[in-house]
């Protein structure tokens, strides 16, 4: 049902130019689409009143088929989705990307401004013998932005100083419940789910020490596209659902394309998964018209899924 794991990666952004070049000239990334929505659109995928306007460009990497969506609503919030001091809040946390040197990339963004909510720390897990290098950036929109370097063999090779969206993160109040909608209802895989030891990723997200965690990641077989990543804390959050949509600032949905999307629409109200629009038909990034909806996934994530 789902076709080739994450589609897209939805960013709302306060200035288009700005969050274009940011991440075209920092991250490397091919504008490959830029579009306008019409106010039918955004009326009915997104609640907004009709006289909204919104302009998107996508982005993506030479080596996968995730867009990342930027799209500047008008009129907007002044108002982020998620700031840096809410690691623990739960929804849409986290865009991560591989970096080839994170200690380079630190300082270079360090030097241009950028704060960071968590510093290079080197750890090793420990279900795999893989030794890794992170760093968690605040971008514009208050976005967060983890980049993450294998230093430990077999290393990756690849072109210019960044390579692909390895996942988007969401911190979860249930586990369980948010990891069963995406195998059982949507169909994806998981690749991973344990219980952390603890304390071990109190550093990076801000933890009070000795924190308890579960991490689990879900994915499509055989996709190259960014995975879902779930953190689940001892330390209780908030639900971010209220202002994680536009026109708020900051990661407000993933997307999916789908083979039928009316099969898929019977599923979700058999599941009693709130449905947050009614099939309408928009213009996707090529130009193509595809019929889109949008729903409330668990955990208080907006998905969107189109037909193509």
């Amino acid at each position: 049902m789902i076709k080739n794991g994450i589609a897209r990666i939805l960013i709302s952004v306060s200035d288009l130019n700005e969050s274009v070049k940011f991440y075209r000239d920092i991250f490397q990334m091919t504008v490959v689409g830029e579009y306008s929505l019409d106010n039918n659109t955004i009326e009915q995928l997104w609640n907004l009143p009709p006289e909204t306007t919104a302009k998107a460009v996508c982005l993506k990497n030479n080596e996968q088929t995730t867009l990342l969506e930027l799209i500047k609503f008008q009129p907007q919030s002044e108002r982020f989705i998620r700031s840096r001091g809410n690691t623990t809040d739960y929804g849409l946390f986290t865009i991560a990307l591989r970096a080839k040197n994170v200690d380079a990339a630190y300082e270079n963004l360090k030097q241009k401004g950028y704060q960071f909510i968590c510093l290079p720390i080197t750890y090793t897990p420990s279900w795999v013998p893989v030794t890794v290098k992170e760093a968690i950036m605040v971008a514009p929109n208050e976005t967060a932005i983890a980049l993450i370097e294998r230093v430990s063999e077999p290393i990756p090779e690849f072109e210019g100083d960044f390579s692909i969206m390895l996942d988007t993160s969401q911190v979860v109040e249930n586990i369980e419940e948010v990891t069963k909608f995406y195998v059982d209802i949507l169909g994806l895989n998981i690749v991973f789910d344990q219980v952390l030891p603890t304390g071990m990723i109190d550093n990076i997200l801000n933890l009070p020490e000795g924190t308890e965690s579960r991490m689990a990641f879900v994915n499509q077989t055989g996709s190259n596209n960014a995975a879902l990543e779930f953190i689940q804390c001892s330390v209780k959050g908030k639900s971010l659902a209220d202002v994680a949509k536009p026109p708020y600032l900051g990661l407000f949905a993933i997307a999916f394309a789908v083979d039928n999307l009316s099969a898929l629409i019977q599923k979700l109200q058999a599941n009693n998964i709130k449905m947050l629009s009614e099939p309408v038909e928009i213009s996707n990034y090529d130009q193509k018209r595809v019929r889109a909806i949008v729903v409330e996934a668990p955990n208080g994530v907006n998905l969107q899924f189109f037909e193509s």
